[in-house]
């Protein structure tokens, strides 16, 4: 630490929360989603959808204007007073299916139309299951359709 002052570590703590609440849940993006006013059921609906806590998206309406400070304090207390109730119990983010990488999907389309790259080539190159690859890049292997013939 190079200070030992409370101001710049609050200091410090407020940057890094505004810089995880951007990087998190950038301004640009989630500001359309956000409720206009408080509204647990719709926070509790984006949390799923951003993977963050319910604590992070008060934070972030507060934090762009949408909510007061004193409506964020009165939703802090609810939530802990709903901490435990079903859809207010904290989630792992291990839960959270995360991005696809849409680009890596064009770029194996790609290498597929043009070098006959398959699937089952590329998780032998890499080491890994096809199951693996094909969910990396968002694709699902085409299966044979089966007919009853008669």
């Amino acid at each position: 630490m190079l200070h030992a002052d409370a101001t710049g570590d609050s200091r410090q703590e407020k940057q890094a929360d505004a810089f995880a609440a951007e990087f998190l849940t950038p301004q640009d993006s989630i500001l359309p989603f956000l409720p206009r006013r408080m509204d647990l059921a719709r926070l509790a609906e984006l949390r799923g959808v951003w993977g963050v806590s319910l604590h992070s998206l008060v934070y972030r309406c507060r934090e762009l204007g949408l909510i007061s400070d004193a409506t964020a304090s009165r939703t802090y207390q609810r939530l802990r007073a709903l901490d435990g109730q079903p859809g207010f119990t904290a989630e792992s983010v291990s839960n959270f299916p995360g991005e696809r990488p849409s680009l890596l999907g064009r770029a194996f389309e790609l290498a597929a139309s043009e070098a006959g790259l398959s699937i089952s080539r590329l998780a032998h190159e890499l080491a890994w299951t096809s199951e693996r690859v094909q969910n990396l890049l968002d694709v699902q292997e085409q299966k044979p359709v089966l007919r009853l013939v008669q």
